[in-house]
């Protein structure tokens, strides 16, 4: 970072494209779960099913390993667009015509500022499973899983004051605030340790396990807004006054060589897939699951409580007081305004954020020889997913999902789709395809096959692979 002050400015302002993983309460870590819709709570099942519910590795089968590994696909899952402006308005409002600048109408004004009423997200995410395997010995002895993932993550939202004010300039009479703004994103990779026993001693359901994941988390790089209170407004006579009482943390590995405006020690990147930690933590899971007459699932868990100590290259940067403008041609005024709104930059040694702790609760139903008329296996399942706080990745709006999976005849793939509400992305429609080659299986899936449709016409493109050897 060359420089703080233009940092606080974009803090501020929060105008820039974002990176967000599928992670927390409206994410998902593998393709068959993306390609049911991210309904994954009470039907993922073996390696698939940590960071998910841990009580669902006792659905793996009896005596067999599991491995995930880069090969013969690796688990990765990627994303981008927004929650508000699809690929045509994003050409038509900036893309220009013919090379030259396009001069919008007021109907053109009136129409962009409308999309931002109901959110300002851009984001793009990635995600990918390192290694991974499972054993399950039996019932007696319990399942026991290790994991290595990575998430990398970024959300920002923009106000719709912002574009407001790029439309309309400043009014008189006219408030814009900007509390909306705000941004928060890391790359962090967890070490999971896993494990389910089924309980016997229950007799709630056919089938009863419970089980928890503890977890270390480096975490190699953070940014984020953690308070944002900012707003003006031009008075009678064209006066500004205003507040802005703003503060952003950072934080990153050594290797990626940030420099700060106050750090007089030059540094130098030195990139790695496995840099050193800016940031540790501990986080764990725990879950519950069921089975009734080997049709029905049942499943209930807590995501990721715990939180993360950022301790390498800190930086707090604030932005706070009450500013009053009412000549332009004042260089002293000018100067004042420009200091509180720039606000200060300064090292701290350390900062600490929660993890994307997420309720999860999911039902399943799989259809046999009920539906006479219906070739093949059917499977139906509904989630309800929801985050406690907004970290990346996760959303304090409850999210709505309902997936299904059928499969036709014994050599013939997984047919899978699925649709998604809520979470603070909007409606969103999944598909997807699984194939069982016995000691290996393979998944492909998209959560917007709208895009695949009408690519121009969508908010946002997604993939996802993932491969499980199973000996």
């Amino acid at each position: 970072m060359k420089n703080t002050r233009i940092y606080i400015i974009v803090l501020t302002f929060l105008f820039s494209v974002s990176v967000f993983a599928q992670y927390g309460s409206v994410g998902v870590k593998d393709a068959r779960s993306m390609g049911l819709g991210k309904t994954h709570n009470a039907v993922s099942s073996g390696l698939f099913s940590v960071g998910i519910n841990p009580a669902n590795l006792s659905f793996s089968n009896k005596n067999t390993f599991e491995i995930v590994t880069l090969l013969p696909l690796p688990t990765v899952s990627l994303r981008t667009g927004t929650d508000f402006i699809s690929f045509d308005e994003v050409n038509y409002y900036f893309g220009g015509v013919n090379g030259e600048p396009r001069y919008l109408t007021e109907e053109d004004k009136k129409k962009l500022n409308t999309l931002f009423d109901n959110g300002g997200l851009v984001f793009a995410s990635a995600n990918a499973e390192l290694f991974s395997f499972s054993y399950n010995p039996g019932k007696e002895i319990g399942v026991f899983a290790f994991s290595v993932y990575d998430f990398g993550s970024m959300s920002v939202n923009i106000p719709n004051a912002l574009i407001d004010i790029a439309l309309s300039g400043n009014p008189v009479g006219r408030t814009f605030n900007l509390d909306e703004g705000d941004i928060k994103g890391w790359w962090i990779r967890n070490y999971a340790l896993s494990y389910s026993k089924e309980i016997p001693e229950l007799n709630i359901l056919d089938n009863f396990a419970a089980g928890i994941t503890l977890k270390l988390i480096h975490g190699f790089s953070y940014v984020g807004t953690h308070k944002n209170n900012t707003h003006f407004t031009t008075g009678m006579n064209a006066e500004i006054s205003g507040q802005t009482d703003l503060t952003g943390y950072s934080s990153f590995s050594d290797n990626f060589g940030v420099k700060y405006d106050f750090d007089s020690v030059s540094r130098k990147s030195d990139f790695s897939l496995f840099p050193s930690p800016a940031g540790t933590g501990f986080g764990f899971d725990v879950g519950f699951a069921g089975s009734l007459n080997d049709k029905w699932r049942f499943a209930l868990a807590v995501t990721d409580i715990g939180n993360i100590k950022w301790t390498k290259n800190v930086a707090e940067f604030s932005s706070f007081g009450y500013f009053y403008l009412n000549d332009l041609t004042n260089r002293e005024q000018r100067d004042s305004v420009k200091e509180i709104v720039t606000g200060d930059s300064k090292k701290i040694d350390n900062v600490s954020t929660s993890l994307a702790t997420a309720l999860r609760v999911g039902a399943a139903y799989l259809f046999g020889g009920e539906l006479k008329s219906w070739p093949g296996s059917l499977l139906l399942a509904f989630d309800y997913n929801q985050g406690f706080n907004d970290m990346p990745g996760n959303s304090i709006e409850p999210r709505f999902s309902i997936g299904t999976e059928w499969k036709p005849m014994d050599w013939f793939p997984y047919l899978r789709t699925g649709f998604s509400y809520g979470g603070g992305l909007g409606f969103n429609w999944a598909f997807g395809l699984g194939i069982d080659a016995g000691i290996v299986d393979l998944h492909f899936a998209t959560s917007d096959m709208q895009s695949v449709f009408a690519p121009n016409s969508s908010k946002a493109i997604s993939v996802s692979l993932s491969s499980r050897w199973k000996f």
